[in-house]
């Protein structure tokens, strides 16, 4: 089992927060986009299905995290880039680096805390996709995707779906949750992602919500949240919320 990052994740916070980071996470480039998707996962789901994660993955904490994702830019809406060319290349319609990004040890000990273990780095894929050819600085950008991470997963949503771990639960449920706790209307700014594990239940895997581009720093307050323009929810009525085996 790995050890708790918490602590640390905690300190990164509260000095993000001090420093008003958040409010800086604004692109040097590209920055014609509307929204981001802030992709979290649910650790127990994402390392049984497909291909798993590494035998190094940490069993704490139960949410974990993906990336935030820039919508398509303008730029490539007017070239006729689609959305789902959009998902499947990002910053690769600019630049490809295979480059890790440049963050301390302290940085890159909480990512690992956090992050899924897969065979391929996903920090290095998610800088390389997601971040570097907007022109983030990598220390602001990683560290805040820390601090909304940390907000989502000690709010009430949060705790509601560590409590349900290991049990079935409902759509309608989950969404209604997420919509008490952060008192918005934008119920579908939260699309659920869901897949068959390695004995054929189908569990949660990912937690995807969509923020408006200039609303970062609010996360996860209402006037943060807007509805996904596209649907791209996968789970059905019930699914498992499972717990680690």
């Amino acid at each position: 089992m790995g050890r708790d990052n918490r602590p640390l994740i905690i300190v990164l916070a509260f000095a993000l927060v001090a420093a008003s980071a958040p409010g800086t996470l604004k692109p040097a480039l590209h920055g014609d986009f509307d929204h981001y998707t802030f992709a979290l996962t649910w650790q127990p789901g994402i390392c049984t299905t497909d291909g798993g994660c590494l035998p190094d993955q940490p069993r704490v904490p139960l949410i974990g995290l993906h990336g935030l994702w820039a919508s398509r830019p303008h730029g490539l809406i007017e070239q006729g880039i689609t959305d789902p060319q959009w998902w499947s290349k990002g910053c690769d319609y600019y630049v490809h680096s295979d480059a890790s990004p440049p963050l301390g040890a302290a940085l890159r000990q909480s990512l690992d805390g956090v992050m899924p273990h897969f065979e391929h780095s996903l920090l290095t894929h998610e800088y390389d996709k997601h971040v570097q050819c907007f022109g983030f600085d990598p220390t602001t950008f990683f560290s805040t995707e820390l601090v909304m991470r940390e907000a989502l997963v000690e709010s009430a949503f949060g705790k509601y779906l560590v409590a349900r771990a290991g049990h079935v639960v409902t759509h309608e449920a989950v969404t209604a949750q997420f919509d008490s706790a952060f008192s918005t209307r934008a119920s579908a700014s939260l699309q659920l992602q869901c897949e068959q594990n390695d004995t054929g239940q189908v569990v949660l895997t990912q937690l995807w919500v969509t923020i408006r581009a200039d609303a970062v720093a609010a996360f996860p307050r209402a006037g943060s949240l807007m509805d996904a323009p596209t649907n791209q929810d996968t789970c059905p009525a019930s699914f498992l919320v499972p717990a680690w085996p």
